[in-house]
C-alpha cells in the first residue's frame, strides 16, 4: 500500500508545473527545518506522544542494532516506555540534541523530501547517579539520520526514519 501511494504521488506530482515547485521550495525547506527542530525538541522532552504528531501513522523506523519497526503506534509506545524507565532510573536526567549539517532535497516535483543530518546528543545525568548508569546514559554515539517526508494535507510528515550510529558505543 505504501509503495502504491508513493508511486501515485510521484506520478501526480510530476504533472505539476516546475515554477510552482520552485516557488514552494524555500517555504518547504523552512517548514522541514522547523519539523527537524521539533523532532529534536521532543527527544529532549522525552515526549514520544508529541513526536508522533510529526509522523505519518504508518511511518517505518529503522536503526542499526535495533531493527526495523513498521508499526508506528507500537514503536512510539516502546520508545516512550524506554524514556520513562530512564527518567525513573535517573530522575532529573536531561538531553540536548543537535542536528547538524542538514541537507534537504525534494523529489516528485516537491511532494516528497529527503532530509539527512548528523545528530549529536549530550546527556547530563544527576550528580548522585551510579557510575555504571551514568556511563551507559552518556554512551550515545553521534548518528547519521535520514528522514523521508511526505506532504500530507498541507503539512510535512515523516514517513520513514533511518538512524545509523557514526561510531560504536564506548
Amino acid at each position: 500500500m505504501r509503495v502504491t501511494r508513493v508511486v501515485v504521488l510521484t506520478a501526480v506530482a510530476s504533472l505539476l508545473p516546475p515554477t510552482l515547485v520552485l516557488a514552494q521550495r524555500p517555504s518547504d525547506t523552512a517548514a522541514i527545518n522547523r519539523l527537524i527542530d521539533q523532532y529534536g525538541a521532543t527527544e529532549d522532552a522525552m515526549d514520544m506522544t508529541a513526536q508522533a504528531r510529526l509522523m505519518s501513522a504508518d511511518r517505518v523506523w529503522l536503526a542499526a542494532g535495533a531493527g526495523r519497526r513498521t508499526d508506528q503506534t507500537t514503536n512510539m509506545r516502546i520508545q516512550q516506555a524506554a524514556f520513562d524507565a530512564w527518567k525513573k532510573q535517573m530522575p532529573g536526567i536531561q538531553t540536548f540534541t543537535e542536528d547538524r549539517d542538514r541537507l534537504i532535497k525534494f523529489y516528485a516535483n516537491g511532494a516528497i523530501a529527503i532530509a539527512s543530518f548528523y545528530r549529536y546528543r549530550t546527556v547530563l545525568v544527576p550528580p548522585n547517579t551510579p557510575r555504571a548508569d551514568a556511563e551507559d546514559a552518556a554512551n550515545a554515539p553521534p548518528a547519521a539520520v535520514t528522514l523521508v517526508l511526505e506532504r500530507q494535507g498541507g503539512d510535512w510528515k515523516i514517513v520513514h526514519t533511518h538512524v545509523s550510529p557514526l561510531a560504536a558505543p564506548n
